[in-house]
């Protein structure tokens, strides 16, 4: 028995009082943090939203890698190579992000207080505000499903996320990864600086505006016979809908039979921010950030067969369908699928 079921087997008014002693033993150690994490809070602005800008780097990778802070810290998904990189990453702060959360990590770890960034929500019962961490880990889930079936890996838009390095280490495989120019090229000098050996991943630096991202792939030794894998995450969101067609059109074409393309989708509605308050500001803060949500699914009456119309039209049969919240009462609003050539 877990102790997650355990804990359901308490008398309700019991779990009551332990969450409450639990608060009270936090509260005295988030007051000593306050100061550390206003300076925190100061540095990782200045670093997420101003020094990201001058690089060129996207804020929306940087989003993305916090999420994988989280979860090796509060003991849900260990990372150490994130770990290693946040702190020498130059767009983002460790010391932000350790003394913003820092009272709630030692709280966890010491009598068991936890917060939503501790937990996971269960298959089915994904929320909005769960949706980064389930997403992280059902990737995950595809990578270990895949890793030693295919012969290439590739991860366009692939920004800070290191699920390669975690999954790739010592297996027969090859794989690339794309991005911009700028993004892809603080990556891989972090990962110098990091110390965090990377010298079996091609990376493939693009200028979309004048590239051919297909043309750069296959000059960096992709093979068309071979099986690969397309993991495509959470970057239609920011592209037009012909070009989110166009590009999946080019990934089935370089496919050969029994290659997969994993890709994830939100809703229109999400996207016009229709969801809630918190995800209509998040927009606005992201389209402030120059990288405004773009794309979207009409998922309101059958968000399955929707999905996989739209696939159909790039050339695509879809294998594998996961929507989130589908236990829950909500409107859809995103899914993880896996599909296959035509």
């Amino acid at each position: 028995m877990t102790d997650k079921n355990t804990k359901k087997q308490l008398p309700k008014i019991l779990r009551f009082l332990i969450k409450l002693f639990q608060v009270i033993l936090y509260i005295p150690i988030q007051i000593i943090f306050i100061p550390f994490a206003i300076i925190g809070i100061i540095v990782a602005i200045y670093k997420e939203m101003v020094k990201s800008k001058k690089l060129g780097v996207s804020f929306t990778s940087i989003q993305a890698l916090q999420y994988r802070w989280f979860m090796h810290y509060f003991n849900i998904r260990p990372d150490p190579h994130s770990v290693a990189f946040i702190k020498k990453l130059p767009c983002e702060s460790h010391f932000g992000l350790l003394s913003t959360f820092g009272a709630l990590i030692i709280s966890q770890r010491l009598f068991g207080f936890t917060t939503k960034l501790g937990k996971v929500d269960e298959p089915g019962e994904e929320t909005l505000s769960g949706t980064p961490g389930v997403r992280v880990l059902k990737f995950d889930r595809i990578m270990e499903k895949y890793v030693d079936e295919v012969e290439q890996i590739v991860i366009p838009g692939a920004g800070f996320d290191l699920i390669t390095l975690h999954f790739t280490k010592g297996k027969k495989v090859k794989v690339f990864e794309l991005d911009q120019v700028k993004t892809l090229n603080v990556k891989v000098e972090t990962l110098k600086k990091a110390g965090i050996k990377h010298d079996w991943i091609t990376y493939i630096p693009v200028d979309y505006s004048n590239e051919s991202w297909v043309d750069k792939l296959l000059e960096a030794g992709f093979d068309k016979t071979k099986k690969t894998l397309f993991l495509w995450e959470s970057v239609s969101l920011f592209l037009e809908a012909d070009i989110v067609k166009e590009t999946l059109r080019k990934m089935a074409d370089l496919c050969v039979d029994g290659s997969i393309i994993a890709q994830d989708f939100y809703s229109k509605a999400f996207v016009l921010g229709e969801t809630s308050k918190i995800v209509k500001r998040s927009s606005r803060l992201i389209e402030k950030m120059g990288e405004p949500w773009k794309f979207g699914i009409d998922m309101l009456n059958d968000p399955k067969a929707a999905v996989e119309s739209f696939l159909k039209e790039c050339g695509l049969k879809m294998t594998e369908y996961m929507q989130f919240g589908e236990k829950l009462e909500i409107e859809p609003f995103y899914c993880i699928v896996e599909a296959e050539k035509l």
